[in-house]
C-alpha cells in the first residue's frame, strides 16, 4: 500500500467527490473523454499524463498493480482501501485512462460515481495498442531507461506502466500479453456491465459525439465539436519527455562523479610520475 504521506500537491488540493469513471480500456479514446469531461465542467479529470511529472503517483499506481494482479510477481494481495484510491484521485471529479485498469476496484472505492464505457472496433484497438503502445513501452530505448536511468533518478513510471499493462491482460510478458486480447477486452466489458447498475452505466462508441454523453451525466451540450485528440501521438510525446528529462536529470547526477574522478586520476598521475 503508499504511504500515508502525500505529496506536497496532494496536500494542498482540494477534496473532491469522484463523480464520474470512463472505464474504456486505454486506446479507446481515453485523451478524447478526458478532454471531453473537462469542457464539461468537471473539476479535475485524471489522465495518467497528468503523472508525467510527479513520481508519487506512478508509485502509487505501482503499488496498486501489486495489490490487483496476481501475474505480478510483486503481487501482494493487499487490497487497496478508498484512502489509497484517494491519495490519487481525491481531487477529481473524473477520471479515465489507467483508471480502466483497475475498474472493479474503483466502481467498489466510488458506489456513487456514473460509469462510461467506451467501446472501440477490436481490431483497431488491438492495432493500436500492440502495434503502438507495446513497442513504444517495451522498445530498446524504454529498455536502457528502465535499467539505467530511472534507477539513478528515483523515477517510477516505466516500471510502473509495464505493470499495468502486463496486470491488464494477466500476462507475465508482451507476448503472452498478445495472446490474452481478445479475452481482456470482452471479459472487461462484461464485468463493467455486472458490477454497475444500468441506471449508473453508460456504453459509448467513438464518434456518438456529445448526445449521450450529456444525456447521460445531466449535462447542457456544449456549443464546441466533441473533441478528438490523437492519443498515439501524445503518447509519443510524453514518453519522449519522460526519457529526456530522466537522461538530462541523470547527467546532472553522473557528471559531478565523473569530473571528480577524472580530477582524481589527473593526481594520482601526477603524484606516480614524482
Amino acid at each position: 500500500m503508499p504511504s500515508s504521506t502525500a505529496s506536497s500537491e496532494a496536500a494542498v488540493a482540494p477534496k473532491r467527490d469522484m463523480r464520474v469513471l470512463s472505464l474504456g480500456l486505454p486506446r479507446t479514446g481515453s485523451t478524447s473523454m478526458a478532454e471531453a469531461l473537462s469542457i464539461l465542467s468537471y473539476k479535475g479529470v485524471y489522465h495518467t499524463s497528468k503523472a508525467i511529472h510527479r513520481n508519487r503517483d506512478w508509485e502509487i499506481l505501482s503499488a496498486a498493480a501489486d495489490a490487483t494482479f496476481p501475474c505480478l510477481p510483486t503481487y501482494t494481495g493487499v487490497p487497496f482501501t478508498r484512502d489509497d484510491w484517494d491519495e490519487l484521485y481525491g481531487s477529481y471529479e473524473a477520471a479515465t485512462d489507467s483508471a480502466s485498469m483497475f475498474g472493479p476496484e474503483l466502481i467498489r472505492a466510488y458506489p456513487d460515481a456514473k460509469v462510461v464505457l467506451v467501446e472501440r472496433d477490436y481490431e483497431r484497438w488491438h492495432a493500436s495498442m500492440f502495434d503502438s503502445l507495446f513497442p513504444t513501452v517495451w522498445g530498446t530505448a524504454s529498455d536502457l531507461s528502465l535499467r539505467y536511468i530511472e534507477p539513478l533518478v528515483g523515477f517510477s513510471g516505466g516500471t510502473a506502466t509495464r505493470k499495468l499493462l502486463l496486470g491488464l491482460f494477466d500476462a507475465r510478458t508482451p507476448d503472452e500479453a498478445r495472446s490474452h486480447a481478445r479475452e481482456t477486452y470482452d471479459s472487461h466489458g462484461r464485468r463493467i456491465h455486472e458490477l454497475v447498475p444500468p441506471d449508473r452505466l453508460l456504453v459509448y462508441r467513438l464518434g456518438d459525439g456529445w448526445g449521450p454523453l450529456c444525456e447521460f451525466l445531466g449535462r447542457d451540450v456544449p456549443d464546441v465539436e466533441f473533441p478528438w485528440l490523437n492519443e498515439a501521438a501524445m503518447l509519443r510525446r510524453i514518453a519522449l519527455d519522460i526519457m529526456v528529462r530522466n537522461t538530462l536529470k541523470a547527467a546532472g547526477v553522473v557528471l559531478p562523479w565523473v569530473v571528480g574522478l577524472a580530477g582524481l586520476a589527473a593526481g594520482l598521475r601526477m603524484v606516480l610520475r614524482r
